[in-house]
């Protein structure tokens, strides 16, 4: 069954997936980017990275199972929001998380950061990221 979404901080929606393996979350996932009419994403293997650098830096190597970030970008939203105002290039691209925990190994947690715009660009971006987690949660045969 599909979690509701709840708030990590105050800009940072979380949407949890159970139970799942993150294999399939992620192909899920991959496919509601394809569902959407978006290119793929550039992969940022996070969890991996935090575990390379944990001796050198100092930090815990274990927060995460597995933690990949997912950047893209929408013509249409980046159309839109560089119309309103062309300094929002800087929240371009958006990127959604996607994560485990080592305590919860078949949950799998979709995180996003949604533009703060109160406009109807912002509006049409926090609609796609909404669908796409929508749709990760469709696509992997959770009920919502």
């Amino acid at each position: 069954m599909a979690g509701t979404g709840t708030r990590a901080a105050d800009d940072i929606v979380v949407r949890e997936l159970h139970p799942l393996a993150y294999a399939d979350a992620r192909a899920a996932l991959l496919d509601a980017f394809v569902d959407e009419g978006l290119a793929p994403p550039a992969v940022s293997p996070f969890g991996d990275m935090l575990v390379r650098t944990a001796p050198d830096l100092g930090h815990r190597a274990d927060f995460y199972g597995e933690a990949e970030i997912f950047s893209f970008c929408s013509a249409q939203v980046s159309g839109r929001m560089i119309a309103e105002d062309v300094r929002n290039i800087a929240l371009c691209p958006m990127t959604v998380a996607l994560y485990t925990l080592p305590s919860q190994p078949r949950t799998v947690f979709l995180a996003t950061r949604p533009p703060a715009l109160k406009s109807p660009a912002g509006e049409f971006a926090r609609a796609l990221l909404r669908r796409i987690t929508g749709r990760t949660a469709d696509n992997a045969g959770l009920t919502q």
